[in-house]
């Protein structure tokens, strides 16, 4: 967005699974200039923005407030002020239990334009993702919301009759530790003991734990169980259904909890993440990086296309020696017959400039390697042509932590040597180096080796069979 004064953007993120942001949402996301976000926020999403914007974690726990209430609404109101383009980032739907009504009245008292994008409510999403629908004409007519904080007295103020209510469903967010006084109070107002209830932990997302029992017996199942919030309770009859259309436990890698080593700055809309994601796995990528450009010279170029043979060591320096060799005049015709790759992803970044590339082969002679700096391939015989440099992106240094702490992660997949070593170097940073002793998956034998001569000692074989299948390419 291009604006001449400030503006705010309430943006709901949705459930936790990425594909649940609007298209809208998105989009602003791209566009910010700062992006204050919360903890329920999955913050994979702030890769999609821009490499300028500044990320302001607003994210509340239950043991701890990081930012108040109070320093959220100035925090957003000054920024606005200096004329930046704001989006707060919340989880689910901004209007549900997201208090965007008291931010967005501290923007309009100070005359400060904003919109409002609706998101998917976590109840609904949580409910669908576990089986169970929020309606259905035999079992419910009617969905109620509720808060599971201060349940008593918002309890008191919407229900005069709870035995009108019964059949339908009732969602309470947040409401795990208060669930004891949620259901004795159900109860004291006619709900049946037997009604059927489901609690659901990390909805949508790879995390996700569904357990089932009824407003009798739920406070036992969940203390036994260890569900904690962030989790949805859902009452109602409607839960039956789930033993008949729950779905989404059944996908391939459920409960596989995947760090996805990363190398490079690249973005992969339909890769490794992306496929392990949509089978279920919870997976993150760490560490994220960023690519810092470094212009090639005039003279590098001309020089580049005199050798036998030009191999290129990534996708970005594709792009940027191509853009470099057209803005100096040269057109494919001028380069040399052997053209060579690195990796497959290479290979197809070269055919969508209409090149049929060959994998490298060890022969050096007349040779120009183009690549990143870290990259850099020394050769007697051979010349290097730096195109980039990538670099760990430092505002999710917060993120990274956050996310590496919060889950138990069972392994590691490292598709390249250079993912090894970005790895562990940023590893350092966080206070998870237990997470050295995890077993890995590799892609080629020669990561495989080199893992192990970085100090990792087991492989996870069951990953590594499913990644030798090739089915994520």
């Amino acid at each position: 967005m291009t604006n001449k004064s400030g503006f705010i953007s309430f943006v709901g993120a949705g459930p936790g699974d990425l594909g649940l942001i609007t298209e809208k949402g998105l989009k602003c996301i791209r566009e910010a200039e700062v992006i204050l976000y919360d903890r329920l926020a999955n913050p994979r999403l702030l890769r999609e923005a821009d490499e300028n914007c500044e990320f302001i974690y607003c994210g509340k726990l239950p043991d701890r407030h990081t930012m108040r209430q109070e320093m959220i609404n100035q925090t957003l109101v000054a920024y606005a002020k200096d004329r930046k383009y704001v989006v707060r980032l919340k989880g689910g739907d901004p209007s549900v239990f997201g208090r965007v009504g008291e931010e967005a009245e501290e923007a309009s008292k100070h005359n400060i334009p904003f919109e409002i994008i609706p998101g998917i409510t976590s109840s609904i999403a949580a409910a669908a993702y576990a089986g169970i629908p929020v309606t259905h004409r035999e079992y419910s007519t009617s969905f109620t919301l509720r808060t599971g904080h201060k349940c008593i007295e918002n309890e008191e103020l919407i229900e005069s009759n709870c035995s009108d209510q019964l059949g339908d469903t009732l969602a309470y967010y947040m409401g795990v530790s208060n669930l004891p006084k949620i259901c004795s109070h159900l109860i004291k107002n006619g709900k049946a003991k037997d009604t059927p209830v489901a609690v659901i932990q990390w909805g949508t997302t790879g995390k996700q734990r569904v357990v089932e029992g009824t407003i009798e017996t739920i406070e036992s199942v969940i203390e036994i169980e260890g569900i904690t919030n962030p989790a949805m309770t859902i009452i109602g009859d409607v839960v039956k259904l789930r033993s008949k259309i729950a779905w989404f436990e059944k996908k391939k890698f459920i409960g596989r909890k995947i760090l996805l080593a990363k190398g490079t700055a690249s973005v992969e809309k339909n890769g490794l993440e992306a496929y392990l994601s949509e089978n279920g796995a919870e997976v993150y990528t760490f560490p994220t990086l960023k690519s810092v450009e470094i212009p090639i010279k005039h003279e590098q170029v001309v020089d580049a296309l005199r050798q036998e043979r030009i191999v290129f060591c990534t996708t970005e320096s594709v792009q940027l020696f191509f853009t470099k060799m057209y803005e100096s005049k040269f057109d494919v015709r001028r380069l040399p017959a052997r053209i060579e790759y690195r990796s497959s992803k290479t290979s197809k970044e070269l055919k969508k400039y209409g090149i049929l590339a060959e994998k490298e082969s060890g022969e050096q002679n007349n040779t120009v390697y183009i690549g990143s700096v870290d990259k850099n391939t020394k050769l007697a015989n051979s010349q290097f042509i730096a195109t980039h440099e990538n670099i760990a992106d430092t505002r999710f240094d917060e993120i990274n932590q956050r996310m590496l702490e919060e889950t138990k992660w069972e392994s590691i997949i490292f598709p390249n040597q250079s993912s090894v070593e970005w790895f562990m170097k940023e590893l350092k940073k966080t206070n998870e180096s237990q997470l050295m002793n995890l077993p890995f998956a590799y892609i080629g034998e020669s990561v495989k080796d080199y893992a192990f001569k970085c100090g990792f000692t087991n492989v996870d074989e069951d990953l590594q069979k499913e990644l030798m299948l090739g089915e994520w390419k």
